[in-house]
């Protein structure tokens, strides 16, 4: 081991376990045979413990939470008989079978090969069928038995890798709609095994599968609104709906329409059909803003989810009640983690769309709720002025957040929505959000689903204004991002939402800021993505890992110097979190150590540490913070401050 590189030992001080909160994703209402009352079923993710069934007793506004011994997060929870309900997984991509009765899981069934279970349906068969990310598979399983059958994928080689949506025929076959790369609609025949086509087939279309009701498939086709098809083969038909009593006509099915009791959409309204009386009333009217009915009690009740709680609307409503989703959540990783000049440390979860901080004082934890409407998560965050600007997947969103006003994001005061890039084709800020030294902050996108390219985006948080720079090194996304007072610094890899990941390598571009243009980039050589840029101020310089060694670019020649050694004592992947002290030096992460380079680019290890680092800071005490998981450390003996 070189001498630079001996071990410096690091203590970490354990604080706290701040991020708390809740993805929901589906529900459904069924009976708790227990007592016999209804309960609004959640399932929940949690990435780090496992994802939970929630039993919601929205009666009483208490709950019952479940563990799963399988599975982050799920999609799905279907009822079926026998009390027993279907859950779909991801990230292991597994079918669970959880016994109402006894409320214990008596099937765990994996999908090979599969990360994601869609949605799922109940076959003619009696079995359980689900669709997959990234295979773009339907599987099955038989919940009396638990065997599981690989059912395939017709859309093999066509770049699709999403099977996201079935649904079963009135027939009890099974309608698949695959996407990105192309959208098709397939009905796989349960007697035959075997995909066919909707037919008519459509190249190109896009579908999206709606209710199978009144022995008709509804399907919603963008161009041509709502179809349906009927008979053994499917064939077209007029749908049979009422007509629609507003402007515009029916926009969507509810997939918890049953024969008798139908909810038709016209935009924003609910509609109810009482299929036997052909009765037509409004059921619901008010933008939800994300939120999602799920279900309907047996009262007609209409029950659903916004961020991180959940309403009762009675039939008619015109307005809501949100109620915090009760029962205990357990802590979740952090998906970033910036500091305030308040005290503060700010971080949120993967997924949820929410925030917490830590008050480095008082040792104070808070946790809101959503702070855009759309799904997703907060990938970057800055404070300024004691502010809290943050930047969401997946509606490509920036809002602001100001702890000292009182929380009222539904009447969009606090947090306050600023702009959606939505419209200029952008998704997920995969290069983060950094703030310049022009006091504007700065951000880097992934395209959106179906497109490969990217985005550098300034927003200026004295005025609002939002500047879009699409593409700024070809379609590629930026996934790092660094700033100096002069240029900002641009990492590049091939991966796309919901495409698959071209081949190729990744780049390194700079990007002057005043000026607003590209000054140079290279395509770095078996590098798949560039990722981790740091950026000294005084030599103006930019540096980013590959294996053992770190890439030095001179900002003031745009050219590379020699790349600097920098094994860690036990290798391991680099952090994306780059800090620069105090003394101008810069911290990378590496495992269970931290890389630290002089301005003289002299390089040493620190640690090891007992956890590796997943994300670090700086905090206005100077000290610096970093998680593993769930749990914030501060590090005690690091030989730089903040």
């Amino acid at each position: 081991m070189p001498a630079s590189l001996k071990p410096h030992p690091l203590n970490a001080i354990a604080l706290a376990e701040p991020c708390r909160a809740r993805q929901v994703l589906h529900g459904c209402v069924v009976v708790d045979p227990a007592d016999g009352r209804e309960r609004l079923w959640l399932t929940n993710m949690n990435e780090d413990k496992g994802g939970e069934l929630i039993a919601v007793d929205f009666e009483r506004d208490r709950a019952d939470v479940y563990p799963w011994p399988a599975g982050q997060g799920s999609w799905c929870v279907l009822p079926l008989p026998k009390e027993r309900a279907a859950i779909s997984t991801y990230y292991d991509g597994k079918f669970l079978l959880f016994d109402l009765r006894t409320k214990t899981f008596i099937h765990v069934i994996g999908f090979p090969g599969e990360s994601y279970i869609w949605n799922m349906a109940v076959g003619s068969d009696g079995r359980v069928y689900g669709g997959t990310y990234s295979g773009a598979k339907l599987g099955c399983f038989d919940p009396e038995t638990g065997a599981f059958e690989d059912c395939g994928t017709p859309v093999a080689g066509t770049g699709n890798l999403y099977l996201r949506s079935v649904m079963a025929t009135p027939a009890g076959d099974v309608a698949c709609a695959f996407g990105y790369a192309s959208q098709s609609l397939q009905v796989y025949r349960v007697a035959t095994r075997e995909f066919v086509p909707l037919s008519p087939p459509d190249e190109g279309a896009k579908w999206s599968l709606m209710a199978s009701l009144r022995g008709c498939l509804f399907v919603h086709h963008a161009d041509r609104g709502i179809l349906a098809f009927a008979g053994p083969d499917l064939a077209p038909v007029e749908p049979p709906l009422p007509p629609c009593p507003v402007d515009g006509g029916w926009t969507d099915i509810a997939a918890f329409s049953t024969e008798d009791r139908a909810y038709l959409r016209a935009g924003r309204q609910l509609w109810r059909w009482l299929t036997a009386t052909d009765e037509l009333s409004l059921a619901f009217d008010l933008d939800l803003r994300g939120g999602v009915i799920y279900d309907v009690a047996a009262d007609g009740s209409l029950l659903g989810v916004r961020g991180q709680d959940y309403f009762v609307a009675r039939h008619g409503d015109r307005d809501i009640a949100l109620r915090r989703i009760p029962g205990e959540m357990r802590s979740r990783p952090f998906h970033f983690l910036t500091p305030d000049d308040r005290g503060r440390l700010w971080g949120g979860p993967p997924f949820g769309q929410t925030v917490c901080s830590y008050d480095l004082g008082s040792g104070e934890i808070a946790n809101t709720g959503a702070v855009v409407d759309a799904g997703g998560e907060v990938y970057g965050a800055v404070a300024v002025g004691g502010k809290l600007y943050t930047a969401s997947y997946s509606g490509a969103d920036f809002a602001v957040y100001d702890p000292a006003e009182a929380w009222d994001q539904w009447n969009g005061k606090n947090p306050r929505h600023i702009a959606s890039i939505g419209g200029s084709n952008q998704c997920r800020p995969t290069g983060r959000m950094r703030r310049g030294a022009d006091g504007c902050l700065y951000s880097g996108w992934q395209a959106a689903y179906g497109r490969y390219g990217g985005a550098l985006v300034r927003l200026d948080p004295r005025t609002d204004a939002v500047t879009v720079w699409e593409d700024p090194f070809g379609d590629e996304p930026v996934i790092a991002l660094a700033l100096d007072d002069r240029y900002a610094y641009l990492g590049t890899d091939q991966s796309a939402n919901g495409l698959p990941r071209r081949e190729g390598d990744g780049q390194f571009g700079v990007w002057d800021l005043g000026a607003a243009k590209p000054v140079f980039s290279r395509r770095m050589t078996g590098i798949g993505g560039v990722r981790a840029i740091g950026a000294m101020g005084s030599p103006r310089l930019a540096l980013f890992p590959e294996g053992d060694r770190l890439h030095v670019f001179d900002a003031d020649r745009l050219a590379f110097r020699d790349a600097l050694p920098a094994p860690a004592p036990q290798p391991a992947g680099w952090g994306e979190d780059v800090l620069c002290a105090r003394d101008g030096s810069l911290l990378f992460s590496r495992g269970r150590w931290l890389i630290r380079v002089s301005p003289d680019l002299v390089v040493e290890a620190l640690g090891p540490l007992a956890c590796d680092v997943h994300h670090m800071t700086f905090g206005s005490d100077g000290n610096l913070y970093v998680t593993s998981g769930p749990v914030l450390y501060r590090l005690d003996g690091v030989p730089v401050r903040g």
